[in-house]
Formats: structure tokens, sequence, C-alpha cells
């Protein structure tokens, strides 16, 4: 290290001290203040009973003129110590506190000077209310160090020394300086008793200190690590967003192709695009899953679902994917089981886990689907055969974006969101998710939820594939020309007639013109337009009309307020199977 980075060093632990010091000194301040106005309390009643004691053997008046003094000082020192003691300038503190405090230890031994005429018991009472006085200041006067000695040398070295010259009258002349010698040596241990009492205010001044600093750092990190995440969301939201698109345009595009007469080669392209537009689906739905789970727009609905039937139904499309690549899958139910649960949360949670085991399971390795019951719950197992996961990365995995064996960044193999999304639903849903892998060996994922010991019966029925679509009106808003253009192309090729308009105003002018069938509009329009407005604004002329909210934001912002809407929401990139449910709800 050079001479100008220790010099750097050493001022920035001089300033370190510096503020240390100040807290320690400000700490002290604080704690005498609020000590002395009980301590002055105190003061005020033991000097009453000291003035009654005078008053018996002496004249009345200077009893009384010390007794207004003691009121003075008491009076003075509540209503100006504080601001006394914060006044800038003027002395050091500690010199301005030992002025106060001498001036209060003068005026306590005052009534000393008539020791001489009191009775052997008054001065036995005297004595000890004194001692008391200055025993009980060890501790109101802990902040500052000797500052003690200015409180209590006038009343104990006065006590002495009048024990001293007044020794008791039945006693021998060395019990006068005996009683002096006491009083001396318990003076000497309090002062040493107040140094260690200094030093421990001192040393708690400084660890509060530091649990302050330690507090504050704490709280920044925290800080720094929301507003980390907040603008991670923004990102992502922004980035999504863009993504989404031209990725919607590509997908309506292909979609519209895919109605046409192509030859082999052209088929074959336009079924490579297929694919890497759905890839690139995959990874932005999972963006858009941790956006939703972010906004709480995720509303879980209970039912009762059958496991062994979901599971069933869920093996069979895993089997076909799991046969292409060379993998095994097998499917094991021990009995019929059911639940409460939301089962598109679940088969979605699934559905991430079967994806991973078969990411990262090669060919010729196999993965097994299970249900089993187990006490009062019902397991669902998902176990493979792949690379495993090191015990030091196993809560790792379920953190976003974290991924492992995958050093190349292969976009096939996801984004690292997959665990992380089913951690989140499994809390939603009330699931207990429960992991075990060895490296070489494989991985088990397994989701815990109470059974349903007598499972209702089922009159669900298949969904039938759809037939031919009605031809509807279509009014398209969107700002983006792109979008537009490969909207029209496949509506059109659909048989619906398309009306598009870029924003509200547009749109009010196409709708007073005639009916509409149904608004598909992107929600977040140029120059501050919302496909919310717009969707008002052409309501007020047709009332009935059926409206779809399109958007690539995945802003939890704006995801609320698309939900708050009630409208139907549609994410960019729209694919066919989606587009064409929304055409025939």
């Amino acid at each position: 290290m050079d001479q100008s980075s220790k010099a750097s060093v050493s001022a920035a632990q001089d300033s370190l001290d510096a503020l240390e010091q100040a807290f320690v000194r400000e700490r002290a301040i604080d704690t005498w203040v609020k000590q002395s106005r009980p301590s002055q309390v105190s003061i005020l009643m033991a000097s009453l009973l000291i003035g009654v004691i005078w008053l018996v053997q002496v004249e009345p008046q200077w009893p009384l003129v010390w007794m207004a003094l003691v009121l003075l000082v008491t009076v003075l020192r509540l209503r100006f110590t504080e601001r006394l003691i914060r006044m800038p300038g003027w002395l050091q503190i500690n010199v301005r506190i030992t002025l106060l405090l001498l001036l209060n230890g003068v005026v306590l031994s005052l009534p000393l000077l008539a020791f001489e005429k009191f009775s052997m018991i008054e001065r036995a009472a005297v004595s000890i209310i004194l001692v008391a006085l200055v025993t009980a200041s060890v501790v109101t006067t802990s902040g500052f160090r000797m500052v003690f000695l200015a409180f209590a040398a006038p009343m104990l070295v006065s006590l002495a020394l009048v024990w001293a010259l007044h020794p008791p009258r039945d006693a021998s002349a060395l019990a006068g300086g005996g009683l002096a010698t006491l009083i001396f040596v318990y003076l000497a241990y309090l002062v040493g008793l107040s140094r260690q009492v200094s030093q421990v205010a001192d040393e708690a001044a400084r660890y509060r200190y530091g649990q302050s600093t330690l507090n504050r750092a704490l709280a920044n990190a925290l800080d720094a690590a929301d507003a980390s995440n907040r603008a991670k969301t923004q990102f992502l939201a922004s980035a999504s967003h863009d993504l989404r698109q031209p990725m919607h345009s590509m997908n309506v595009l292909v979609a519209a192709l895919s109605f046409k007469e192509l030859d082999e080669s052209a088929r074959e392209i336009v079924n490579v695009l297929d694919t890497v537009n759905q890839t690139i689906t995959r990874q932005l739905d999972g963006l858009l899953d941790i956006s939703k789970l972010d906004a709480g727009t995720v509303m879980p609905t209970m039912a009762t679902c059958h496991l062994d039937r979901l599971l069933q139904s869920h093996f069979q499309e895993v089997r076909v994917i799991a046969d292409v690549k060379g993998v095994l899958c097998t499917l094991s139910i021990e009995c019929p089981l059911a639940v409460r649960t939301d089962e598109g949360l679940l088969k979605r949670a699934l559905s991430n886990l079967t994806d991973n085991a078969l990411k990262f399971t090669p060919g010729g390795g196999q993965i097994e689907l299970a249900l089993k019951r187990q006490g009062d719950e019902a397991l669902i197992e998902i176990s493979d055969s792949g690379i495993g996961i090191p015990a030091d990365q196993h809560q790792k995995i379920f953190l976003e974006f974290y991924q492992i064996g995958n050093s190349q960044r292969d976009r096939a193999i996801g984004l690292g969101l997959g665990l992380s999304i089913v951690k989140r639903l499994c809390a939603l849903i009330g699931a207990r998710l429960l992991m075990e892998s060895v490296v070489g060996a494989g991985s088990r994922f397994s989701i815990s939820l109470p059974a349903i010991s007598a499972p209702e019966a089922s009159h669900g029925y298949p969904k039938p594939k759809r037939g031919p679509k009605q031809a509807m009106t279509v009014l398209l808003i969107d700002d983006e020309l792109m979008v537009r253009q490969s909207m029209r192309f496949l509506l059109g090729g659909l048989g619906s007639t398309v009306h598009d308009a870029v924003g509200s105003i547009d749109a009010v002018k196409i709708a007073a013109s005639g009916p509409i069938d149904l608004i598909l509009s992107d929600m977040r329009l140029a120059e501050g337009d919302s496909g919310i407005e717009a969707v008002t604004q052409v309501r007020k002329l047709q009332p009935d009309v059926r409206a779809v909210l399109v958007t690539g934001d995945t802003a939890p912002e704006r995801l609320r307020e698309a939900q708050a809407t009630g409208l139907a929401l549609l994410h960019k990139p729209v694919t066919l199977e989606r587009l064409l449910d929304a055409l025939d709800a």
C-alpha cells in the first residue's frame, strides 16, 4: 500500500473514531440530563431534612436562606441544565458540568458550618444524608470521568474536616480523626467506583454505537437489495415487453403461413421457425409467471382434484417427449387419491419439474412419475436418473436465473426460472416441496398435499376438439404497425373482417361506423393512451362488445391494473391456440 493510500485509510479511521466519540459524548449528555431531573428531586427532599435539623439548632434566618438557595439551584438545574450543556462554545462540556456540580456540592455542604451545634444523632443523620447523596451521584455522573469529584469533594471533604475538628463529646480524641479518615477512605473508594461505572457506561455507549452503525449498514443493504430487486423487475418487464412485440408478430406470421399451401422445403422452414418460437415463448412465459407471482395477481381456485387422473394425463404428454429423446418414462400409481388444490397451478408445477427431469437426463436414462399415500398426505414424485445436484447447490437451484450444467448458456435448456416458479406455486397452493439428489445418481422432487379420504366422483368429460371458426368482425387496436399487419394476415386467413386502429380515437371512429363482435387491444398504446381506455370508449357506443386485452407488459403494477378491469388478458407472443380460444370464448 502506497503512502497516499495509507494516509486515506488513516484519515477514514480518524473520521470514524471522531464519529464514535461524538456519539458516545451525546449519549453521555442524554443520560446525564435524564438522570439529572429525578436526582434533583431527591437532593431537594434530602435538603429539606437537613434544613429541618438546622432550624432546630440555630436562628431560622440562615437555614431558611440556605433552603431558598437550594430551591433556586434546583429550579435552575431543572429548567436550564440541558440548554446550558448544549450551548455552543463557552468552555468545554465537561467543564460546564463540573462547574455546575461544584456549585451544587458547595451549596449542599453549607449546613456543616453549624455542625458543632448539632447533637450526636443530628450529626449522624446529616452525615448519612450527605454520604447517601454522594453515593447516588456515582451513577448520575457516570458519563463523565472525574466530574463526580466536583460534586462529592465539597461535601465529603467538608464532612471529614468537621468530624476531625469537632469530635464526639463523650468519645476519645482519636474518634473524630478516625471518622474523618473513614470518610476519606470511602471517598477514595467512590472515586474508583466512579471510574469503573464511567468505563462501563463508555463501553455500553460504544457498543450501542456499533449496533447502531451495524443496523444502519443492514438497513442500507436491505434498501440496496430492495432497489436492486425493483430494478430487476422493471428491467425484466421492459425487456420482456420489447421482446414480446416482435415475437408476437412472428408467431402470428408463422401461424398464418401454416394455413398456406407450401412445398416440402418451405414447410420444413416453417416447422423450424415454429420450434424456435415455442422455445422463446416458453422462456418469456417463465418471465411472465415470475412477474405474475411478484404482482400477486395469481389467485388459486381451490377445488377437488383427482391426482391419479391428473398424473395419467400428464404422463401421456411427457412420454411422447421422452420417447423422442430416448428416455424411458414410467408411471406408478399406488392408489387413487384426491386433494383440494388449484389443478392448473399444480399442473404447471408438475410440468416444470418434468421439463427439468427431461433436460438433465441423458438418452438411455429413466424418469418415473409416482403417486403415493404417506399417512394423511398425497405424495407426487418425479424421479430421474440424470446428472444430480451437488449438496451445496440444493438451496441455490430455487433462486431465479440460477442454473447448473449450462455453462454454455444453451437457451434450449431455459433461463433458470423453472424451480423458482415451482417453489412459489407450491407455496401458493399450500403444498410442501421436497427434494433429494445425489450427483451422478439423479434427483427426486416431491409435492405433498393433504389427501381427501373420500374422493368425490368426477363428472367431467374431455374437452372436444373445436370445429371450424365462425367469421366475425374484429377491431384490432395496436400502435405497432408490424403487429397490426401480422394479425390482419392471420385473422383474415381465418375468415374474419379486421378493422385496425392505432389508438382510442381511431377505435371510436370505427365503432361508430358499424357493429363489432370482438375487440383485440394492446394494453399500452402510444402517447399515454391505453387499451383499457379504448375499450371503455368503444363500449359507450357498443356496450355488449366482447373485449380482450393483449399485452407484452409483465410489470407487476400493469398486471394488477389489467386484472382490476375484469377483461380477458392474453400475453404476447400469442400462440394460435390461445388466439383461437379467445375467438371462441
